[in-house]
C-alpha cells in the first residue's frame, strides 16, 4: 500500500533519546543551517522520502533517490514557473522581473528549451578554452597570494581576497567585462542569492533579489549594446552573435550572461572556501596533498562530495509516481539533498571520513543526464589550481576563528567570510 502525503512531518535536529514521532526538519532553524547532516542523516536512515510541511515539499536524502531524481524526465527543473504562477496581486508584480530572466536560465529548462539552449552554451567553453585558461588562473592565484603575503600582520579575509575574486576574475574575462566592476557585480549578486538559494530565514529576499537581477541586466544590457556596435572575441559578443542570427532572444542574452555570472562564480568560491576548511579540519589529509600536488585533482572530488557546495537541487514533479512507498503527486516540490546523498553510506564507505585518495567516488555534486553543470571541467581546474597554490605559499594556514557562519541557503552551502592567518609564507 502507497503511503499518502503525511499531514505533519516527524524530524528535528534533537537528542536521539527523543521519540522520532515527536521531531521535524526544520530547515530555519540556526543549529540545522550550521549542521544540516546532522539531521539529514536522520532523515536519510529513518524517513528517506520526506515530507515537510515548512519546505511544502519531499526532502530526499538516500544517493539512489537523489540520483534518480536528477535523472527523472518525469520530474522538471521548472521550479520557477508554477512558483510565480500561485502568486496574486502585488507579490506577483514583485516577481515579474526575477522570473524574467531567470526563467531564460538552461537549469531551470526542459527539453526541447533545454536541450537548443545547451547546445549553445557547449560552444562557449569548449576543451580548447579551458586549455588556453589554465596559465592565467595560476597567475590570477599568485597574484591574490602575493598581496595576502604583503599583509603586515599576517591576517586575511579568505573568501573576499582569494576563493571568490579567484573565479570572478576568470568569469569576468570570458566575459569580456573590466574587473574593475567586480565589487558592484559581486554586490548584485549576493542580493540575488537568497532567492536563488532558497533561503528560509532571511528577510525580503524577493525585494532584494529583484534589486540585483535588475541592475545586472542594466548592466549586461548596456555591454550588449556596446557589443552591437563594436564586437569583440568575448563570451557576451558571443551572445550577441546568436541574437542577431535569432537563435536567442534578447531576454535570453541577458539572462545567459547573468547566470555566467552567477553560476561562474558563486559555486567555485564555496568549493574553494569549503575545501580549504576541510583541509586544515584534516591535517593528515593536507599533510599529502602539500607533500604530493599531483593529488589535488582527486582531492577536489573528495571536497566536492565531503561538503560540496550544492546542498540541494530543486524540482517539480510533473507526473506522480512512487518512492519508497510514498507517493509524489504532481505539482509537488522535491528537494534533492545533494550533500546528505553525497554521505549516504551504502555508497560510500566510511563516508564520515575525509579522505582525498577516495576513490571510486560517486559524488552527485555536479548533476546526473541532461542538467549536469556545464561550468564543471572550469570549476574542477579552478579549485585544483587554487588549492595547491594556497597551500604551496602558505603551507601552515590556519583558521582566526573557531566557528564560521554559514549561509542561509538550502540550495548553496558556504560561508560568506573566513578569516585566517598565513602562518609562514614560502617565499
Amino acid at each position: 500500500m502507497i503511503a499518502k502525503r503525511p499531514v505533519r512531518s516527524f524530524f528535528i535536529t534533537m537528542p536521539t533519546a527523543v521519540p522520532a514521532a515527536a521531531l521535524i526538519f526544520d530547515p530555519r532553524d540556526p543549529d540545522v543551517i550550521q549542521r544540516p547532516l546532522e539531521t539529514l542523516l536522520r532523515l536519510q536512515a529513518e524517513d528517506p522520502v520526506h515530507w515537510s510541511p515548512l519546505l511544502k515539499g519531499w526532502v530526499l536524502t538516500r544517493h539512489d533517490d537523489v540520483k534518480s531524481v536528477q535523472m527523472n524526465s518525469g520530474i522538471t527543473s521548472d521550479r520557477l514557473t508554477p512558483f510565480f504562477e500561485s502568486q496574486q496581486g502585488a507579490e506577483r508584480a514583485r516577481l515579474n522581473d526575477l522570473i524574467r530572466y531567470l526563467n531564460t536560465w538552461v537549469v531551470f529548462k526542459d527539453p526541447p528549451d533545454h536541450t537548443r539552449l545547451r547546445t549553445l552554451l557547449n560552444k562557449v567553453v569548449t576543451p580548447a578554452v579551458m586549455r588556453d585558461l589554465e596559465s592565467g588562473i595560476t597567475e590570477l592565484a599568485d597574484g591574490l597570494l602575493d598581496r595576502i603575503a604583503a599583509h603586515d600582520d599576517g591576517r586575511f579575509e579568505c573568501i573576499s581576497e582569494f576563493a571568490n575574486p579567484l573565479p570572478a576574475s576568470v568569469i569576468m574575462d570570458l566575459l569580456g567585462v573590466p574587473r574593475e566592476d567586480m565589487e558592484a557585480l559581486r554586490d548584485w549578486s549576493m542580493q540575488l542569492q537568497p532567492f536563488l538559494g532558497n533561503a528560509t530565514s532571511t528577510g525580503d529576499k524577493y525585494e532584494t533579489g529583484r534589486a540585483g537581477i535588475v541592475a545586472m541586466a542594466d548592466y549586461f544590457r548596456d555591454a550588449a549594446r556596446q557589443r552591437k556596435a563594436q564586437p569583440r572575441g568575448d563570451v557576451i559578443s558571443h551572445f550577441v552573435m546568436l541574437q542577431q542570427s535569432a537563435q536567442i532572444t534578447e531576454d535570453e542574452l541577458i539572462g545567459s550572461c547573468i547566470l555566467f555570472l552567477f553560476a561562474g562564480h558563486e559555486t567555485t568560491t564555496n568549493l574553494i572556501g569549503n575545501g580549504i576548511r576541510m583541509l586544515l579540519e584534516n591535517p593528515d589529509e593536507k599533510a599529502k596533498l602539500v607533500a604530493d600536488p599531483t593529488l589535488a585533482a582527486n582531492a577536489v572530488e573528495e571536497m566536492l562530495r565531503f561538503e560540496g557546495p550544492t546542498g540541494a537541487v530543486v524540482r517539480v514533479v510533473k507526473a506522480p509516481f512512487e518512492m519508497r512507498g510514498k507517493r509524489l503527486e504532481q505539482g509537488d516540490r522535491v528537494y534533492a539533498m545533494v550533500n546528505a546523498a553525497n554521505h549516504d553510506p551504502a555508497v560510500f564507505e566510511e563516508a564520515a571520513r575525509f579522505d582525498i585518495g577516495r576513490s571510486p567516488n560517486r559524488h552527485l555534486t555536479f548533476n546526473h543526464g541532461i542538467h549536469f553543470c556545464l561550468g564543471a571541467p572550469l570549476a574542477r581546474a579552478e579549485a585544483r589550481i587554487a588549492i595547491n597554490r594556497f597551500f604551496a605559499r602558505f603551507p601552515n594556514a590556519a583558521m582566526a576563528t573557531d566557528t564560521v557562519e554559514y549561509m542561509d541557503t538550502l540550495t548553496m552551502r558556504g560561508v560568506r567570510e573566513m578569516p585566517m592567518v598565513t602562518g609562514e609564507a614560502v617565499q
